[in-house]
């Protein structure tokens, strides 16, 4: 209890303190907004945000937000002449000069989306460029809307999450110190910079098994699925010659 008030008091502080100093300079994220069409065999179509997202957060945030699909080619079907398809929802959100407007702790969002039962976890994510970047996992269940030959239904679905903050220079999973990395550069450096918030999001089925052709992967294959976008993601399109600086 004590060490919560005592962050919650330094946050408040740091938050005081930023209204007494001159402008800041802006300096950009390492993370590119730029999505390619393709990450290595995942293809990309992208889709703006929605229009909640543009009235909730500060009128100068940013976005790159895509629907990744990768077909199951060891799954190929000779009757139906295809492939099951596994798709993974990507979100990449660039905060503005607004610190407290622009994103948010992800947990805090989700359940406006019908997340529920979330479950975090922290791990490092290794890259083949020899990084790695720390990232979040979150475990839910969320209830969404679809359609069926009875008409549209509410149904409940397992997900998968995975989140991290690209800075000018640094690269964080936790929300708490993204902000007070924030603060101090703001406080010490006189620097306002842009962060971006990092998540892709997969359904998966319960089944400890997975049935070829099913629709959904266990959470096991849904897991090396989603980390093998994300690690080719965070090779592309994360400028690593500021990381660390």
């Amino acid at each position: 209890m004590k060490r919560s008030l005592l962050l919650l008091g330094l946050l408040t502080a740091g938050f005081s303190m930023i209204f007494f100093l001159p402008d800041f300079k802006e300096v950009d994220s390492a993370m590119s907004l730029d999505l390619p069409d393709y990450l290595g065999q995942w293809s990309m179509e992208t889709y703006p945000p929605s229009e909640k997202e543009l009235k909730i957060l500060a009128k100068d945030t940013r976005f790159a937000k895509a629907q990744c699909a990768l077909p199951r080619s060891e799954e190929f079907s000779y009757i139906f002449g295809r492939s099951p398809t596994d798709y993974v929802d990507l979100s990449v959100v660039m905060s503005g000069y607004d610190l407290a407007n622009s994103i948010h702790r992800p947990e805090r969002c989700m359940p406006a989306q019908g997340h529920h039962g979330l479950q975090s976890s922290r791990s490092m994510l290794e890259l083949p460029n020899g990084g790695a970047v720390p990232v979040t996992r979150i475990l839910s269940k969320q209830d969404v809307a679809v359609e069926t030959p009875d008409g549209r239904k509410m149904i409940t679905r397992n997900c998968v999450t995975y989140y991290f903050f690209v800075g000018h220079a640094r690269i964080t999973e936790s929300h708490t110190e993204r902000t007070l990395i924030d603060i101090k550069d703001r406080v010490l450096k006189g620097q306002a910079q842009s962060w971006a918030y990092v998540s892709v999001t997969m359904p998966y089925t319960a089944e400890a098994e997975h049935q070829s052709g099913a629709p959904l992967l266990p959470l096991e294959d849904s897991d090396k699925k989603i980390r093998q976008l994300l690690s080719k993601l965070a090779v592309t399109n994360i400028d690593w010659s500021m990381i660390g600086g």
